[in-house]
């Protein structure tokens, strides 16, 4: 593991940052630790930790801007020379009531390489997460693929949650990898429920 080196802002007066937002260190770290396990090193990435939370940083106010930058500067806490800044960035938030409705296909590799716990079992933990958060408008339908690809799920309703997720707690791994055909199949499934 190397730390980046220290980089004076007089000699290098220009950085870039990714705004995407990825919290998988964070919960990554927490699958092992509640595995009395301690994480390995490189599973740790700080911007991952620091983006988990929710800063309840204030919306754009104009509606014409995309996004609001918020900053903060405090002094360094190992190096009283120096300062540290952070930077928070919000994007404008769209009422999800608004937004038309969505037609999902859960495309899912169950094949052998994919019994492992961090694999499969987090895949459906995550996807009924996400079942959670679908309206009855929605529309999600289930494609897997190991030796062969086959459709587990018809598109159904997010209103029938207990049917969605009983179909992901189904799902158990082994074969081999049929890639090709389940994309295949998850377009023609995906096509046939627009």
């Amino acid at each position: 593991i190397l730390e980046n080196p220290f980089q004076d802002a007089k000699a290098n007066g220009i950085s870039t940052f990714s705004i995407d937002v990825d919290a998988a260190s964070y919960a990554n770290i927490r699958r092992y630790l509640n595995a009395n396990q301690l994480p390995p090193r490189d599973a740790v990435r700080l911007e991952e930790m620091i983006n988990y939370f929710d800063y309840q940083y204030d919306a754009p106010r104009s509606g014409r801007d995309p996004f609001e930058v918020h900053t903060e500067v405090a002094p360094c806490p190992w190096n009283p020379q120096n300062r540290l800044m952070t930077i928070g960035i919000q994007g404008e938030k769209i009422d999800i009531g608004q937004l038309p409705a969505s037609n999902l296909v859960f495309l899912i590799d169950v094949s052998g390489s994919m019994s492992s716990e961090n694999k499969l079992p987090l895949v459906k933990q995550s996807l009924s997460m996400l079942t959670d958060q679908l309206r009855p408008s929605d529309r999600v339908a289930i494609v897997v693929y190991a030796g062969a690809a086959g459709l587990v799920l018809e598109s159904t309703s997010g209103a029938d949650k207990t049917k969605i997720k009983a179909a992901l707690e189904a799902l158990e791994s082994g074969g081999s990898t049929a890639g090709g055909a389940g994309i295949k199949l998850a377009y023609e499934t995906a096509r046939k429920n627009l």
